[in-house]
């Protein structure tokens, strides 16, 4: 099969003058991907960056970016996955701790004098990339490195090392092979025809509303680029924005979280702007049946569940169009069958022991997009799996919140708020909303002498997390609810939290 690299150096020469990515309104074509892809490979060969060399990318949704993602990908680079919502100081910590060879950014990205100088100091190479031109790679920072210093930050076979939030810590970063991302996209083919790939464009225009920052996004973009399909994406995204995009373009499936799925019904959209549309994909966050049954009703279009995670190079479970005809009331609430090569099992939590078809237990999974396929990886989800490979997932065994498609460490919010002069202790839980699902609350114990000032805490965990980290609410207690062994109750701070009390 033909690599990753080969695949998008073929598809990006097939028509340089066609359209190929639009953001606001405006296109670029195939020709501006590719100058923009070999620009930056210019760039870091002129500093004798190896295959593998780490490539530090600001992911925002935007042309130039994407740009720079393919040419690393072509070039056998790593991406690096810089997030662009973080605060300054926290992306020029990055910059500083990662062993980068090289970062690049949006011109915007620049203007801070942070980044400038993270760069600058870390003796990387800084590259600027303007939203709408990805032809056009701009230095910023000279590469100060020695040969090997350069040769020494090098992770060959690494397509992206790919940010995520822990199940039971801070965001930690997981790699992603070349080869893991190409069976990933392997096992994507059994939503498709099957036909061999060979490279050609093809006729009408994907939508992208996802960041391409985690999973997801990426994986969509990517597999869209690869197909030869031309892009219309969004950098952030807004129910304005996707109608806009739906009714400008022919796309038949859309991929859409849970909360912008919710924030569509919330909005009340015509009906009929979703009237060419088949299917909506829906992943990376819990969806509650009712909630696609609902959609399905009020668009009549069908809610394709899909399971997977970063750990896993992507989807590992999720409805066809046949399964959905087939079985759409008869195993309601599944996110889907097990994708073909995938190996699943589900034990008990405590004992490790397999349980039998159709009981609920922790969740491992085999699968050849791992970076290691042969091993399997314990997940935090509790699930069932029936007799027709149909995969349910019931809860988790951590303290993870997933706020709109994000995933909040409980235990690291709370961390954050206790190095706080004002707080004695601190924790984190997740409530109910009704668009984002689930949001992080926090509850204090104030320290002997201090004032509660919810607005200073607020302000605190601002400079120090991203912003769907930040708790929503902050909220005084005497003393936290805790366990016979000291241990703060989840549970009971949960339901104190829920009742107002």
């Amino acid at each position: 099969m033909t690599g990753l690299p080969e695949r998008l150096e073929a598809v990006l020469d097939v028509d340089t003058d066609a359209r190929a990515l639009e953001l606001d309104g405006r296109w670029c074509a195939w020709g501006d991907l590719a100058a923009g892809a070999r620009a930056l490979d210019e760039r870091l060969r002129a500093v004798g960056a190896p295959e593998g060399a780490r490539v530090g990318v600001v992911m925002r949704n935007r042309p130039g970016v994407v740009g720079a993602v393919l040419g690393s990908l072509a070039g056998r680079y790593c991406v690096v996955s810089l997030s662009p919502v973080q605060p300054a100081d926290a992306l020029a910590k990055d910059v500083g701790d990662l062993d980068l060879v090289a970062v690049v950014a949006d011109a915007a990205d620049w203007e801070s004098e942070s980044l400038v100088t993270a760069a600058r100091s870390a003796g990387v190479l800084g590259l600027s990339v303007p939203a709408y031109e990805p032809g056009t790679v701009t230095v910023v920072t000279g590469c100060a490195l020695d040969a090997g210093e350069i040769a020494a930050r090098a992770l060959p076979g690494v397509a992206v090392s790919m940010l995520t939030s822990g199940t039971t810590g801070p965001p930690k970063r997981v790699p992603v092979g070349f080869r893991n991302l190409e069976a990933s996209f392997a096992g994507a083919a059994h939503y498709e025809s099957g036909r061999p790939w060979r490279a050609r464009l093809r006729s009408g225009v994907a939508i992208v509303v996802a960041p391409i920052l985690h999973t997801s996004g990426l994986f969509r973009l990517l597999l869209n680029l690869l197909e030869g399909r031309s892009v219309a994406m969004l950098e952030r995204f807004t129910v304005d924005g996707l109608v806009r995009l739906v009714t400008s373009y022919d796309a038949r499936v859309l991929a859409l979280t849970p909360t912008s799925l919710r924030m569509v019904l919330d909005a009340g959209v015509d009906p009929a702007v979703f009237a060419g549309v088949r299917a909506v994909v829906c992943g990376t966050a819990p969806l509650r049946p009712e909630v696609a049954r609902r959609f399905e009703d009020v668009y009549d279009v069908a809610v394709l569940v899909t399971y997977g995670a970063t750990e896993f190079a992507g989807g590992i479970a999720g409805w066809t169009m046949k399964d959905w005809e087939r079985h759409r009331d008869a195993k309601w609430g599944s996110v889907g069958r097990v994708h073909p090569g995938v190996g699943v099992r589900v034990r008990d939590p405590e004992t490790g022991e397999p349980v039998p078809t159709g009981e609920v237990g922790r969740l491992d999974v085999r699968t050849p997009q791992s970076p290691d396929p042969d091993r399997w990886q314990e997940t935090t989800d509790l699930a069932r799996v029936d007799e027709d490979g149909f995969l349910w997932v019931v809860g988790r065994t951590d303290d993870v919140i997933i706020r709109g498609g994000f995933k909040v460490s409980a235990g690291a919010v709370a961390e954050v708020l206790k190095e706080h002069p004002s707080v004695r202790d601190a924790a984190v839980v997740g409530l109910p909303d009704q668009r984002l699902g689930e949001v992080p609350v926090a509850a204090v114990e104030v320290a002997d002498g201090a004032a509660f000032d919810p607005a200073e805490l607020e302000t605190w965990a601002r400079a120090r997390l991203t912003p769907y980290q930040v708790p929503v609410r902050f909220v005084p207690l005497d003393a936290l609810p805790r366990t016979p062994s000291m241990k703060v109750s989840q549970e009971r701070l949960k339901a104190l939290l829920a009742s107002g009390s």
